[in-house]
C-alpha cells in the first residue's frame, strides 16, 4: 500500500510539474515470497519487495515463526544466551573465507566504510531447509552492491522433521 501510494504522489508530481501523464513511467511494484523451511516446528518465510523505475529498489523480510507457540522465534531463542558471539563467528568466518578468493570484496574501514562489526538485535535471519538459522544483510550493508545479498548459515542447531 505505502508503495502504491508513492507511486501514485509520483505520477501526480510528474504531472503537477507539466509533465504529461502518458509519459509517466509507471513504478513497478512486485512483491513475492519465498519459504525457506517449513516442517513440523518451524516455518520461514522471506518476502521480497521490489520497487522499479529506472532502477530497482529490493526490501527483503524475514519471518520465523514457531509453530508450536505461534509466536515469532529471535536469534536468542535459537542459539542461546550467547547468541550475539555465536552469531558473528559465524559471519567473520564465512567472511574470512570468501574473501580468499579476489573477486569478494568486503567492507573492512579502509576505504572509509566501516565493515561488519556485530549483528544487530534485530538482525534479519531464516532457517534453512536443514533448520540451521541463516543470517542476511542487505545488498550494500557489508559488502559492495555487486556481491548482492549476504547470508551466512550459524549452524545446524534445530530439529527437522524432514
Amino acid at each position: 500500500d505505502e508503495a502504491e501510494a508513492r507511486a501514485r504522489a509520483d505520477k501526480e508530481a510528474f504531472v503537477a510539474t507539466g509533465g504529461q501523464a502518458e509519459d509517466f513511467i509507471p513504478i513497478i511494484i512486485d512483491v513475492d515470497y519465498e519459504i525457506k523451511c517449513q516442517n513440523g516446528h518451524y516455518l520461514s518465510f522471506i518476502l521480497t519487495k521490489t520497487e522499479t523505475l529506472a532502477n530497482a529498489y529490493t526490501e527483503y523480510y524475514a519471518y520465523n515463526i514457531d509453530l508450536e507457540t505461534g509466536r515469532e522465534l529471535t536469534l536468542r531463542d535459537l542459539l542461546g544466551p550467547d547468541w550475539k558471539r555465536i552469531a558473528n563467528e559465524a559471519v567473520r568466518a564465512g567472511i574470512d573465507e570468501r574473501s580468499q578468493d579476489p573477486a569478494n570484496v568486503y567492507f573492512d574501514g579502509s576505504d572509509g566504510i566501516e565493515g561488519f562489526q556485530s549483528i544487530r538485535d534485530d538482525q534479519p535471519f531464516y532457517l534453512n531447509e536443514s533448520g540451521s538459522p541463516v543470517v542476511v544483510f542487505s545488498k550494500y550493508e557489508i559488502a559492495p552492491g555487486y556481491m548482492g545479498m549476504q547470508e551466512f548459515e550459524v549452524g545446524s542447531l534445530l530439529p527437522n522433521d524432514a
